[in-house]
């Protein structure tokens, strides 16, 4: 669905009306692509981070943060929705790693975080939800040490166009994707209506190309090191045949990139 531009007061009022469905989809195990294909998989390509200044942008409440923080790294999660961050902080009162979370717009890091560095700023899933993912990634590049990374993860744009629809046969099972109109990027709405969820919602969002992430990344001043697809292993198919979509097409995209 197109949509307008956006701002940081309507995304945040769709992530805390969304937040406790969020909240129930994590924490179930019902995002098995986020807990076992692309959240993993973005940890790894983040490397040893024990003992590194990690800034994790778009928390929300707070799954990526905490794998961070557990691998050694000092975490400091940044969130725009009042609800998701109340639940992080919730989950830390409970299970105390001593992660600071900290309410705020991540398109206004240098303002938040002025004179403040990072050896690893990263994002999961959640750079084309903000307002303004440009201005998120600039100030990235302005709070990073010299030689420090921004690793984030995204829909995979060439999967996730404005059409997207599997062909599937007589019995459901998928047979191929469809997709058009890759490059009619910009803003749009995510539709939140899987079964999985407790109920459905909306959020606002960005599409942007291969091209348009490359461009926003070369804007930073941030040179990027590689582009991951993450998959699932065969026997992770196996054990949950769900994730077989994903094996065959890629279904998110990690960037990797350096400040120089």
């Amino acid at each position: 669905m197109k949509a307008e531009s956006f701002n940081d007061a309507q995304a945040r009022a769709a992530w805390d009306h969304g937040a406790d469905a969020w909240r129930a989809f994590i924490r179930s195990g019902a995002d098995y692509y986020r807990l076992e294909v692309h959240g993993p998989a973005l940890l790894e390509a983040c490397g040893v981070v024990a003992g590194l200044r990690a800034l994790d942008l778009g928390c929300g409440e707070g799954y990526f943060s905490r794998l961070l923080r557990e691998a050694g790294a000092d975490v400091i999660g940044l969130e725009l929705s009042e609800r998701m961050l109340d639940m992080a902080r919730h989950e830390e009162t409970l299970r105390p790693l001593g992660i600071d979370y900290r309410l705020g717009s991540a398109v206004a890091l240098e303002t938040l975080f002025a004179g403040e560095r990072f050896d690893l700023i990263t994002s999961c899933m959640a750079v084309q939800d903000m307002s303004d993912p440009g201005a998120c990634l600039r100030g990235a590049g302005q709070l990073l040490e010299r030689g420090g990374r921004l690793v984030f993860s995204v829909p995979h744009p060439c999967t996730d166009p404005p059409v997207r629809v599997w062909h599937r046969n007589e019995h459901g099972e998928k047979i191929a994707l469809m997709i058009d109109r890759y490059f009619e990027s910009g803003p749009a709405v995510f539709e939140w209506t899987m079964s999985r969820l407790a109920y459905p919602w909306s959020t606002p969002c960005w599409r942007h190309t291969l091209e348009q992430w490359s461009d926003l990344i070369r804007s930073a001043g941030l040179l990027m090191q590689r582009l991951i697809e993450p998959r699932p292993t065969e026997a992770a198919v196996k054990m949950r045949p769900e994730l077989d979509d994903c094996r065959r097409v890629p279904c998110f995209l990690i960037i990797d990139a350096v400040k120089p």
